[in-house]
């Protein structure tokens, strides 16, 4: 996979988690994220695996905007993720490391903060 292909299949990736209301199946989204997941949210939450996928499956659609999208190689089987989401009422930073594990890639670690 080119760094260029990397880049969009990750931010497809990162889209469908971004708006887990339009997937035609939200169980599905939990495989995205490996075993060992862990978030630090803009909230100062931190979930694990079975907190997000909860999430993921009652969230209520909401607008928000995926800018600046950057992947860079940390490796073969790794990659860091950096992005700007835009909500009505804020702007955040965002960032995501992914492993490619038995030939998926999956969300290991996930942090936003909140832009100043």
């Amino acid at each position: 996979m080119t760094a260029a292909q990397l880049q969009e299949h990750l931010h497809s990736l990162e889209e469908r988690l971004l708006h887990p209301d339009r997937a035609t199946d939200r169980n599905e989204l939990a495989s995205l994220l490996a075993p060992d997941f862990k978030e630090f949210c803009t909230s100062g939450r931190i979930f694990n695996l079975n907190q997000l996928a909860h999430a993921l499956m009652t969230t209520s659609p909401r607008p928000a905007t995926m800018s600046h999208f950057y992947v860079n190689p940390l490796g073969e089987d790794a990659a860091l993720a950096t992005y700007h989401i835009v909500t009505a009422n804020s702007t955040s930073h965002h960032s995501s490391i992914w492993v490619k594990r038995n030939g998926k890639w999956q969300m290991l670690f996930h942090q936003g903060t909140i832009a100043a």
